[in-house]
């Protein structure tokens, strides 16, 4: 088959279908107005690494045009005007015109054109015979989507050197009030203390290499380890949801171009990335005081847009309570700045522990996801 797609700034409007159809393509025709060449330029680059990631060939052929000029527009509507019925338009929220001149010309001459539900993750086919609604079967893996937008995965956690310290992970978080009472004594090197009180605790802190054999502290740097493995406890806890992949400790680095133009770093860092039918979230782990909330906000919104309409972030903190004589302690995340990040595509979960239940609760409503049937059955005992 033969592929058109109309190059805009919002690729995830569009980048789904090229996935979906990527192996059944031969010949990609990407249609872009004067102002998105750039654009156009990085989805070439992308497809060429997507085909030597799938070990594919399409032939890909960049057509630029002038939407406001007559000719150009009529250029285009000739250069489809002997076609078959193996075509199919992209059209992705595209240009108006572009899309309009372009369907009319493939719907006359037997083509399809796509229409696709980016909420939904399906589309319908439309041709001259009506059209077909059609459930996305071809999701992307987050490596898959990261390439597609031009981006490049630099580095991140290994989730089987993760799941070799499962035990160890789980007896350092489960109880969250007892980590935060371990991290204080190992702050303040109340080493005797420590080995008395919570033996389990600091074999597992020594295993996961934050004191040495002595359980003595590792200097800040072990201490400051407690972040990165709370990102890998949360991990865990995400492997029971139906999620299409997951990476963890993920450090990408953006298009440079793209990212002046969004205003966001060149190099940027996610605790945890998830994906669920094409569609990328993020969540951030932190344990303790951030120390700017609203800041927090504000850096999960501005990279958010990048990531298009249907990204979704969750700000995962857990703090010590520090006024538990309180009936309402105070947490770091008061309740304007939650409703603030929620009109913003932000949950906010900031608790003085995980709580299971309600962890869950959040991470099915916020990426729309659901556990596998065994862990349902097994929450339900």
């Amino acid at each position: 088959m033969e592929l058109i797609t109309i190059v805009h700034s919002r690729k995830t409007a569009y980048i789904p279908m090229i996935y979906h159809f990527f192996t059944q393509t031969t010949q990609h025709y990407l249609v872009y107005d004067q102002a998105d060449r750039n654009y156009a330029i990085e989805l070439q680059s992308a497809i060429e690494q997507l085909n030597k990631h799938k070990n594919y060939n399409s032939k890909i052929l960049l057509i630029e045009v002038d939407e406001d000029c007559k000719s150009d527009m009529q250029r285009i509507t000739q250069r489809f005007t002997k076609i078959c019925d193996e075509v199919y338009l992209n059209g992705g929220c595209g240009d108006l015109a572009i899309v309009i001149v372009l369907s009319n010309t493939i719907l006359t001459h037997h083509g399809h054109v796509i229409a696709y539900d980016i909420e939904d993750n399906s589309y319908n086919l439309i041709s001259q015979k009506g059209f077909t609604h059609i459930k996305t079967e071809n999701t992307m893996s987050i490596y898959e989507f990261l390439l597609l937008m031009g981006d490049t995965i630099v580095e991140e956690r290994s989730k089987i050197d993760i799941e070799s310290n499962e035990e160890a992970l789980n007896i350092v978080f489960d109880d969250m009030k007892m980590m935060f009472k371990v991290r204080n004594l190992l702050r303040n090197s109340e080493y005797k203390n420590l080995s008395k009180s919570y033996p389990k605790q600091i074999k597992a802190l020594q295993k996961l290499g934050v004191v040495d054999e002595n359980f003595f502290l590792k200097g800040q740097e072990g201490f400051s380890s407690f972040g990165y493995l709370f990102e890998q406890f949360v991990y865990l806890r995400l492997k029971c949801f139906d999620f299409d992949d997951i990476k963890v400790g993920v450090k990408i680095r953006f298009d440079q171009k793209q990212a002046e133009r969004e205003k966001i770093e060149v190099i940027n860092e996610f605790d945890i990335l998830v994906i669920k039918n094409n569609k990328i979230g993020f969540i951030e782990c932190k344990i303790g005081d951030p120390s700017d909330p609203l800041n927090t906000v504000y850096k999960s919104d501005s990279v958010m847009e990048y990531f298009g309409d249907t990204a979704r972030s969750l700000i995962l903190n857990i703090e010590k309570d520090k006024t538990p004589q309180e009936k309402e302690s105070k947490k770091n995340f008061s309740d304007p700045l939650v409703y603030r990040a929620e009109t913003k595509n932000v949950t906010i979960h900031n608790a003085f522990d995980l709580g299971k239940h309600i962890f869950h609760q959040k991470i099915e409503e916020t990426f729309g996801v659901k556990c596998h049937e065994a862990d349902q059955k097994e929450q339900q005992q």
